[in-house]
Formats: structure tokens, sequence, C-alpha cells
């Protein structure tokens, strides 16, 4: 192509046609950029909504003697690789600085992997390499602002990856990591990364390198020749294989040691576990405890409208980009050497037509094949990303639709292994990677797109501002953490009324602390999710502390349907002295931490520690069992 090609005129793909990097270019700027947005979005109080149950289990990693004698803290440590190396800094640093220490490591980390993955984004083959298109300035950071509008109102499993610290932010910094190198083909990296990815969170980081490996294979077989006349193709031969796993072959070996490091430990939990208590746990994960992330007919109508809403821009998006090619073709003839390439693609187009036949549903898949060949090589990946994550989304909702009613036994086991997890990432990735194209000028193919590019960026930015400032202002004025405010207030009682409870609830946890056995048992309230992240004491049942491994999850269920009972219209009951004399001989239990914002619930008869005579406490007060001997003399 001549050089003397006007920027207006040349391909917008053609990287050694554009203008050299700005200042703004520069990496470091648009790692910035992603940091704060990702911090203006994340950067609430500690602890965060998952925050309590990784970290109290990863001080337990670290020193069996915090909450000893707890169900979750002693059960099998599925995410291993997270609690021996974050979980290090409980050993050096109060339980708080070790959360906020183990968030900024975290934001960096997915800054870094999305900025990486950003500035892949236009990248393209030119002379057999891969190139980056130039002049992209901010990209990531653009990219970042409506992929978390998409991520945070569109998901439809409850899915999310900018947020507090634990293993799966890590797992996904990886994964943008590695998408990046295989899109710039170094494959050796890729495959690092992800295996590190699934060496922190095995779910996360196998669906991801199921994902890569397809793409891979589709791509480096299909060129851009063979997409627009797909009759050209031919059945793969073994040589063809050959190559591609040789290819591959190094970084293969690298990822399915972090691989085995993540599964390793998942199997072991498990490993000589009673089938029958296998089945028992996956129904109760799946059908009770998970249901909101698992099962798609349990999901609430609200996710399905914003998931419904994100396919609908998606398919419009992509109608607009096959306009706006289709457009550029036409205007594009006046170009003697424009012309004359899309001659050729004509022709190409056409061939292939009359061997597919005059079929009109046919027919309806040649401009998409041409739209395709023309993106560059980053959007081909994000696009494949964002199909596949689809495709295996479609295959769990189809289990749970047929399963799910025939044998919920069998679907459960199958459901438990998160099929709509990377649909909740990629589908805003493959939203957000058009939106910001288009504002960039880099899927406007017509020589006039100021109108489009306007409305691209209008797109972009407000949807992304309007989250960014509802979320730092909800974070600046948060009274209560959501990790401590979770399962704990009622939205009937007002919000002074809600910090009041808060305020006894930090008064009794920090007495507790300090005058109580730490190596006694409790029966806790079950409006509550942070006992042990305050005071590191042993509880019966927590809500949100689920066990990952089968046996252990089971009992989980047990204890949970023996300590707390609900009438109807799912009104938990109080505790009676009988229940509660009960609870003590069956597990053990020492003391009681009172919840009187229970409906009718009465004092036990049973010594009081707190509050005394000069301690103010309305909402909580602690009872003690006397050992039975003395009861019984009595």
């Amino acid at each position: 192509m001549s050089s003397k090609i006007s920027e207006q005129n040349a391909d917008p793909f053609d990287a050694d046609k554009l203008p050299n990097p700005s200042w703004n270019d520069w990496f470091f700027v648009d790692f910035l950029g992603v940091l704060c947005i990702f911090f203006l979005y994340a950067g609430s109080a500690v602890p965060a909504i998952n925050e309590p149950h990784y970290w109290t289990k990863a001080a337990h990693f670290w020193n069996p003697g915090f909450g000893k004698g707890d169900l979750f803290l002693e059960s099998g440590d599925a995410h291993w690789l997270f609690f021996a190396t974050f979980g290090c800094l409980t050993q050096y640093m109060p339980l708080v600085w070790a959360v906020w220490a183990g968030r900024f490591i975290t934001w960096i980390l997915l800054a870094f992997g999305w900025t990486l993955l950003g500035h892949s984004l236009w990248t393209g083959d030119i002379n057999g390499r891969s190139v980056r298109v130039k002049n992209a300035s901010l990209v990531a950071s653009a990219w970042a602002l409506v992929w978390l509008a998409g991520l945070h109102w569109g998901h439809w499993a409850g899915e999310w990856v900018i947020g507090g610290c634990e293993s799966k932010g890590i797992a996904y910094a990886f994964v943008f990591m590695g998408l990046a190198m295989a899109i710039r083909r170094r494959w050796l990296l890729a495959w690092v990364s992800l295996g590190t990815a699934a060496a922190f969170h095995v779910v996360v980081g196998i669906w991801v390198i199921a994902c890569v490996a397809c793409i891979s294979f589709l791509l480096d077989r299909a060129d851009r020749e063979k997409i627009l006349d797909p009759t050209s193709w031919r059945p793969t031969s073994w040589s063809t294989i050959r190559k591609w796993l040789a290819l591959h072959r190094a970084g293969w070996i690298v990822c399915a040691v972090g691989v085995l490091v993540g599964v390793i430990p998942a199997i072991r939990i498990d490993w000589g576990t009673d089938p029958r208590l296998s089945t028992e746990s996956a129904v109760m994960q799946a059908y009770q405890r998970l249901g909101h992330h698992l099962v798609p007919t349990r999901f609430s109508w609200e996710r399905w409208q914003g998931f419904g809403v994100q396919l609908l821009v998606a398919g419009m998006l992509a109608c607009v980009a096959l306009r706006s090619k289709w457009q550029f073709n036409e205007d594009s003839k006046g170009s003697q050497e424009k012309a004359s390439g899309q001659d050729r693609d004509a022709k190409r187009v056409a061939l292939s037509g009359d061997r597919v036949g005059r079929n009109f549903l046919a027919s309806l898949w040649v401009p998409w094949r041409v739209l395709f060949a023309s993106l560059p090589r980053g959007m081909q990946w994000i696009l494949g990303c964002g199909l596949f994550a689809l495709a295996i989304s479609i295959v769990g909702l189809l289990i749970d639709l047929t399963l799910g009613a025939a044998d919920a036994k069998i679907a459960a086991k199958l459901l438990r292994f998160y099929w709509f997890r990377w649909n909740d990432v990629a589908l805003p990735m493959l939203i957000g990677s058009l939106v910001t194209s288009f504002a960039y000028g880099k899927l406007v193919f017509d020589p006039n797109p100021e109108l489009l590019r306007v409305v691209a960026w209008l797109a972009l930015l407000v949807p992304g501002g309007v989250l960014l400032g509802d979320r730092f202002a909800s974070n600046f004025r948060e009274g209560i953490p959501a990790g401590d405010k979770a399962h704990f207030v009622s939205k009937s009682d007002s919000e002074s009324d809600q910090l009041n409870q808060y305020r006894d609830w930090l008064r009794v946890c920090d007495w507790i602390q300090g005058h109580t056995d730490e190596n006694a048992l409790w029966l806790t309230p079950r409006r509550q999710q942070s006992f042990k992240w305050h005071t590191g004491r042993a509880e019966l049942v927590c809500w949100k502390d689920v066990p990952q491994n089968a046996e252990a999850l089971v009992h989980w269920g047990e204890r949970f349907a023996d300590a707390y009972q609900f009438g109807e219209k799912k009104i938990l009951q109080p505790w009676t002295d009988e229940k509660l004399w009960d609870l003590h001989k069956k597990y053990g239990i020492r003391y009681v931490l009172l919840d009187r914002r229970v409906a009718n619930q009465s004092l036990p008869l049973l010594p009081i520690l707190y509050p005394s005579s000069n301690e103010f406490n309305d909402h909580f007060a602690v009872f003690e069992f006397p050992p039975l001997p003395e009861i019984v003399s009595q």
C-alpha cells in the first residue's frame, strides 16, 4: 500500500500508517488511570463482602490457634495458594491492614493485566508479526469504564472482578495478562499466566484455559483468505495438529503445573469421601446455598434483565460495525488500490456463495465473515472470548432446564462448576471493546464518522462516570462496611438504628476478644457474618462460611438446621432454654452470643457475662454454660 494514502482513507488497523504514540500513549500513564478507576470503584471500607470469609481462613492457615475448633476454618483449603501467599500478611500486621495490603497488590496486578490487554486490543498481524495499533491514548482506562458498567449492572450470575482481596481477583489479573500475551503470540508467557490464574482459582483458570486453547486453534487455522471463502477449508490433518501442539507444548507443560497447584488441594479435600456425602453436598451447594450463582432458573429477574440488555446491546453494536464496514467498502471505490482490494474480496465472497449454493440463510453469513476478517487480531480474540463464554453458559442453562427437573443430583454435580462465571466477565469485555473501538475510530470505516464517534464517547463516559461517582460517594459515606453489614442489618431499620446496632456489635466483639477463652466454641446470631473477623473465636456455624469439602459442607448444613429455626414467612425463631441446652450437649458450646433484635427473644436462664451493671449494650448479650456436673449437683 502506498505511503501517500491519507490518514483518513487509511485502513484503521494498518499500524504502519498511523501517527507515532504521544506522551499519553505511554503504558505507565494508562496503568495509573486504570488503577485509579479500580480504586474509585472498589475502595470501600474493610471488610468487603467476602473478606471475613477468606481472611479469617487465611489467618487460621498460618496460625491454627486463630478460631481453633471452628468447622469452616478447619475444613479443607481449596484456595491453598492464596492462603499460602497472601495469608502470610496476617502474621506481620493486624487483619485490617493485611487486607488493605492485599487489596492494593490485587488492584495493581489487575490494573497491570488490564492495561496490557487494553494495549493489545487493536493488535494486528503485519508481515507475519503482531503489531499494536498506535494512537491509542488511555485506551485501557476508557475500556475499563464501560466494562465495569456492564459487569456491575449486567451480570447474570453475580460475578465480579474488581472488589475486595480474594483469590478470584488475583486469578483474573493473570487471566488478563495471559490473554494479552496470547494476542501477541507470546505463547509461553500466555500459558504461564493462565497456569498461575488456575493455581490461585482453579475454576476461573480452567474455563479461560479451555477458551484460549479453542480460540488459538481456530484463529491459527482461520486466516483471512479462509474466512472470506470458507469452502477453502480442508479437514485438519494430523500434521497440522502436530504443528499446533508443538507450538504450545512448552507453555502447556508449565500451565499444567499451575493447574495441578490449583486442582490438587480441591481433589485432596474430598479424596475418599463417601459418594453419598459428595452427592448430598453438591445438591446443597447448587440448590440451597449457592443457587444464585450456579442455577439460572434461580437467578433474580433483575439479573435476567441485565443479561438480556447486554445481549441486545452487543447485537446492536455488531450491526453498526457491519453497516460501517460495508459503507466504507462503497465509499472506498474511488481509490484504485482500495477498489482492487475490495474487488478481490468481492470475488472471494461471490465464489464462496456459489459453492455454498443459492441458500438465503447461508448468504447472511457472508458480510459477517468479511467484517470478522477485517478486525485486528486483538478484537478477534475478544470476540472469541465472548462467544465461547456465551456458548458454555447456554450449555449450563440447558443442564438446568433439562436435568434439573429430571435428575437434580446429576444436575447439581455439573452446575457447581460455575458455567456462567466467564460469561459475566467476557460479555462486558466484548461490548466494551466495541464501544471503545468506535470511540477511538478503530471500527469506523466510514470517512465521516464524527457523529458515531461522539455517540460512542457518550456511551463510554456517561455510564462509567455515573457508576464511579455513585460508587465513590457510597464508599465515602459508608457507615458500616459491607462485610459487616451483610446479613446483619434489617432494611426496615433506619440508618441511625443500623449504626447503633453496629456500634453495639463492635462493643460486644471487643469485649469477647479480651475476656473469654479463645479456644471455646460459640453459638452466634444468625444475622451476622463477621464474628470470627472481630474476635478470632470459633463459632458453631455461620451462613456465609460454607466449607469447600463435601463432608464438612454436609455437617455445616446439619448444624445450621439445628441452630436456627424459621417460622412462617422465613421469620427467625427465638432460642429457648431447652434448645440452647440441646445444642450445648450435642456440640459442646460454651458461650452464647444472644441477639436481642430477634422477635420475642427472652434472656436464657444462664449466667450472664456481658453487659455487666457498669456496661452498656442494648442489642447483644453474652452467656456462658456452667459445667454440667455443677448443674447436676443442684
